[in-house]
């Protein structure tokens, strides 16, 4: 796999959930203020244990690497991803 590798996942919670069970490495997410915000793979904020929670509603991108998320982001908007503080 291609740790500079962008997967992007949006409205498909099931293929989002079998990819992390797969392959380490960091999630982007946007939330509802709209910023963007770098997690680990696996923290727990990502929401894969609550059932009933659409995960991919918004885009999610996971990327092996962190460096190709914080790079992407700063195409995207002018400035770099917040850090979720319970997992970087």
């Amino acid at each position: 796999m291609d740790r500079e590798k962008i997967m992007l996942f949006h409205n498909e919670d099931e293929a989002y959930e079998e990819w992390l069970t797969q392959h380490e490495g960091f999630v982007l997410t946007v939330p509802r203020r709209g910023e963007y915000m770098l997690h680990v793979s696996k923290c727990s904020h990502l929401g894969k244990d609550k059932v009933a929670l659409r995960l991919t509603r918004r885009p999610r991108r996971w990327a092996g690497n962190k460096e190709t998320l914080v790079a992407w982001t700063e195409q995207a908007t002018g400035s770099k991803p917040l850090l979720c503080q319970s997992c970087s």
